[in-house]
């Protein structure tokens, strides 16, 4: 893997745009009510769009083994003007089912975008405590995966 935190960082924001269409294809959220947000890249959460948002941070990328990673990120949803938190939760709840142990997730060429490769979640996904700022709710699930260098 000649670009193994790119390919790794655009698979991860590949998988949050399909989680998105799954929250939505289940009627947990409008599409419309939800983006893809980049955590690091903003460090003003109050700045933010009035919309879910949903986005990776956090990527740690290490070589256990000439060329086979370990990656560990995190997946950030900030729900908006959620009362009751039921759209947060729901929302939390489908993210953290589909990182659990042994899922595969696509890995992706950044320049190309086609897949070429797995990454495999392995045991320990969590989910963090739930955060409060202005009105948005706001949690992290944390994952961890092995990245297979070819499929």
């Amino acid at each position: 893997m000649s670009h193994p935190y790119m390919n790794v960082w655009a698979s991860i924001a590949a998988y949050t745009n399909q989680q998105i269409a799954m929250i939505a294809a289940n009627a947990i959220a409008s599409a419309d009510s939800m983006e893809m947000f980049d955590w690091e890249n903003h460090s003003n959460i109050e700045e933010a769009p009035a919309k879910h948002l949903i986005g990776p941070a956090s990527l740690a990328i290490e070589e256990v083994s000439q060329g086979i990673y370990s990656a560990s990120f995190v997946i950030g949803i900030g729900s908006f003007n959620d009362e009751g938190l039921f759209v947060h939760r729901q929302m939390v709840d489908s993210l953290f089912k589909s990182l659990g142990s042994g899922v595969r997730l696509s890995v992706f060429d950044y320049k190309t975008s086609q897949p070429y490769s797995w990454m495999k979640i392995i045991d320990g996904t969590a989910v963090a405590p739930m955060s409060k700022s202005g009105q948005r709710a706001l949690q992290f699930i944390q994952a961890e995966a092995l990245v297979d260098p070819m499929a």
